[in-house]
């Protein structure tokens, strides 16, 4: 089957309200989708060929709901992985996880939008307007670019990694490292620095046992940024983050084990 277009074959899914303020439908993926329209996350990075790159071509990418702001994490973000990695799409709607539940799946129309490359990870969103790589893909037409597929699957087991085995692939991917601890001059405080009452953004280090350091990003607005960090062996897992050659992890889905 020749594709004239693929957001054709997907939006015929949707309903004609989709692309207003409401949540979009969910549906089954048809099966006779084009390969040459569904692409995989790496390939679709390839597209990014500057600071931001608009999508020209009728390409799709399918991919499940691996971290979102169901506890505060990614604001105005969904990042989505299939079995070649992972991306985040900006989005300029609060409260996400109602419309996109962690671990659904979801096809996302990508003609139209933009790549944006900063520090060295690819983005996806809107064209941009102003001084930004990318623009949050607007409100309004969450319906026409990104719809849920599938609303309750498995949750996925992230891929388990060392400190060092962190690359490029992994990049806007769920993973877990294993048996590190909190550097000690952070244990007993809380997740986030609070200034004036407020909670902000904050970076703190965990290592594990041969000392590699692993630098640990963590907003402000997350739902247990007033929690005490804790002491002994943790288990972390959550989204690979990469800026300027160096890696580090957001924690996703308030996901700390702890080992006494």
């Amino acid at each position: 089957m020749k594709i004239a277009s693929v957001s054709v074959i997907i939006c015929s899914i949707l309903l004609a309200g989709c692309s207003s303020a409401t949540k979009p439908v969910y549906e089954k993926i048809p099966d006779d989708i084009p390969e040459e329209g569904l692409v995989s996350i790496p390939y679709l990075k390839t597209l990014c060929t500057g600071r931001s790159s608009v999508i020209d071509k009728d390409v799709s990418i399918v991919g499940t709901v691996v971290a979102n702001d169901l506890f505060g994490e990614f604001y105005k973000t969904i990042v989505i992985a299939d079995s070649g990695g992972g991306i985040e799409i900006s989005i300029d709607k609060i409260r996400l996880y109602e419309y996109f539940p962690l671990y659904s799946e979801v096809a996302v129309i990508c003609n139209g939008l933009a790549l944006g490359r900063v520090g060295g990870k690819i983005t996806l969103g809107a064209v941009p307007t102003g001084e930004y790589a990318t623009d949050r893909i607007p409100y309004s037409e969450i319906g026409r670019y990104v719809v849920s597929v599938t609303e309750y699957p498995a949750a996925p087991d992230p891929a388990v990694v060392t400190i060092p085995e962190q690359s490029v692939e992994h990049v806007s991917s769920l993973v877990m490292v294993e048996n590190l601890h909190i550097v000690d001059a952070e244990c007993g405080i809380s997740w986030c620095d609070c200034i004036d009452g407020i909670y902000t953004d904050t970076e703190r280090y965990a290592a594990d046992a041969d000392g590699n350091m692993l630098v640990l990003k963590m907003y402000g607005e997350c739902s247990y940024a007033h929690e005490a960090v804790p002491k002994g062996t943790v288990s972390l897992a959550g989204i690979v983050d990469y800026s300027d050659g160096e890696y580090s992890m957001r924690i996703a889905n308030h996901y700390i084990l702890e080992k006494r």
